[in-house]
């Protein structure tokens, strides 16, 4: 689940996309029905990523979303290591706070991302 508004969230859900090519992630913007749990405003400030009950935000959200693509693996483990984990929720906040001005900045847009058709990797 991600922040619908925020075009540096939409090009990171479609930076995954691209990515995950055994279709194992549901994206879910916060401007549609979110599961149980997840509330809009959680959204609005950090990525939360669902595995059944199981529930990651910040930093742990991205690298158990990492762990699941060839190739980035390795640096979704380091994200799981306590010192680094730390520094990243930092980063991870510090940016947060600032993702709509940096999108501005940056020249991205804010609209929702087109979902995937069925059957398409």
């Amino acid at each position: 689940m991600y922040d619908a508004d925020c075009g540096v969230c939409q090009e990171s859900i479609e930076w995954l996309r691209r990515r995950d090519r055994r279709v194992r992630f549901e994206f879910i913007g916060n401007d549609g029905k979110l599961p149980a749990g997840v509330s809009p405003e959680e959204t609005e400030h950090t990525v939360v990523v669902m595995e059944g009950a199981r529930k990651w935000v910040r930093s742990a959200a991205i690298a158990r979303l990492l762990t699941e693509l060839r190739g980035w693996a390795v640096v979704g483990k380091l994200l799981q290591l306590r010192g680094i984990a730390r520094l990243a929720d930092r980063g991870y906040d510090r940016f947060a706070r600032s993702r709509h001005r940096i999108s501005a900045a940056l020249g991205l847009t804010s609209c929702p991302a087109p979902r995937r058709p069925p059957g398409r990797t």
